[in-house]
């Protein structure tokens, strides 16, 4: 286990700098084919024609996915099917399978997965239960603040409203976030607008540290990541020693896709039991349907698919029909749009879909 603070606007700050340098420098290597390699890391090594794969299909997908003129950020593919690797590429570095990187807001959907655990061993009592009965003190202050519940932060409801740009060093680098969070005014009454932010995970992500005792992210190593037989990963936190709800934890692709794998066989992995599974069938329905959105997953009904996403193109995708998990890292800094120039879900994932068998 590995958890610290990382100055990670720095990084995006050095990531910028040099951007206009490699917009004329080759990002990616040459294309080099889709096997997966054989590592000591519980996952079972296969075949696209033995999965019933289009291997033509999948090996068009990987070489738009290389490039330069799309897709320029993209750092992986890896693709399971059937509880087995069938196909995974490092598009800019082959040592990116060993490295793990900010999956930026995919971490809300760890957050969801963890208030499952935690609400299935009785640590969080229900999803109707107000913060304010949890860490009663910090609603003093705040007492309109009192009628948020855990469903509402789940579902980005709580009513919370920031600007941005003032809102997001001080919200990162603050000694009490949880105070900093509440003191936000509301732009209405909690369970009616939809506002997107970190501020609601980080609230759920307090709730499961009061009532564990300990942060969100040893919560995580001992109910998640032990399980799932991953070692290597950060979960950072605020100055307060909070775990961020809604950003900021490092993986290896591969173990993504393990996540993706355990949700796919309804929180199971390797026959032991993770996750509720009524958890995930209720935490991947629409339950903020004009946002097409769960409980810090996007569901994407018209593809029978429900993800978790994060900035710059990280992506965790389960397809059950499909018996179909693929995960997508990408450069997670950038927000220049030139550089961007698609996502993976919105123009390849159908490519994707349409090889399985």
């Amino acid at each position: 286990m590995r958890t610290r603070e990382y100055v990670t606007g720095l990084a995006a700050a050095v990531c910028m700098m040099f951007a206009a340098c490699m917009e004329d420098e080759p990002f990616k290597r040459p294309y080099e084919g889709l096997a997966p390699r054989q590592l000591a890391d519980d996952w079972v090594v296969s075949t696209p024609e033995h999965e019933h794969v289009n291997r033509q299909k999948l090996e068009q997908v990987f070489q738009i996915a290389y490039r330069e003129d799309r897709f320029r950020l993209l750092r992986s593919v890896t693709i399971v099917r059937n509880g087995k690797l069938v196909a995974e590429s490092y598009a800019q570095d082959t040592d990116d399978i060993y490295r793990i990187q900010n999956v930026k807001s995919v971490t809300k959907t760890f957050t969801s997965i963890l208030t499952g655990i935690a609400l299935h061993e009785k640590i969080l009592d229900s999803l109707n239960q107000p913060l304010s009965s949890i860490f009663p003190e910090y609603f003093d202050a705040h007492p309109d603040k009192k009628g948020i519940t855990l469903r509402h932060a789940l579902t980005m409801r709580t009513g919370l409203y920031y600007n941005d740009e003032e809102h997001a060093y001080k919200f990162r680098f603050s000694n009490n976030v949880i105070d900093y969070i509440l003191a936000s005014p509301l732009n209405g009454p909690p369970g009616v607008r939809f506002f997107y932010s970190d501020d609601n995970p980080t609230l759920v992500s307090y709730a499961i540290q009061r009532k564990y005792g300990r942060p969100m992210a040893d919560f995580a190593n001992e109910v998640l990541f032990k399980p799932l037989g991953i070692t290597d990963w950060i979960w950072e936190s605020h100055n307060d020693n909070i775990s961020f709800g809604g950003s900021n934890m490092y993986l290896k692709p591969r173990d993504m896709a393990k996540v993706g794998q355990m949700l796919l066989q309804n929180g199971v992995w390797k026959g032991r039991r993770i996750v509720d599974s009524a958890w995930i069938a209720e935490a991947t329905r629409l339950q903020v349907p004009e946002y097409g959105y769960g409980y810090y997953f996007w569901v994407l009904e018209a593809l029978g698919v429900y993800q978790a996403s994060g900035h710059g193109g990280q992506s965790i995708i389960v397809v059950p029909s499909k018996e179909l998990v693929v995960v997508v890292t990408a450069w997670p800094y950038m927000t220049d749009t030139g550089w961007l120039r698609d996502n993976f879900e919105g123009t390849l994932l159908k490519d994707v879909i349409a090889a399985c068998e």
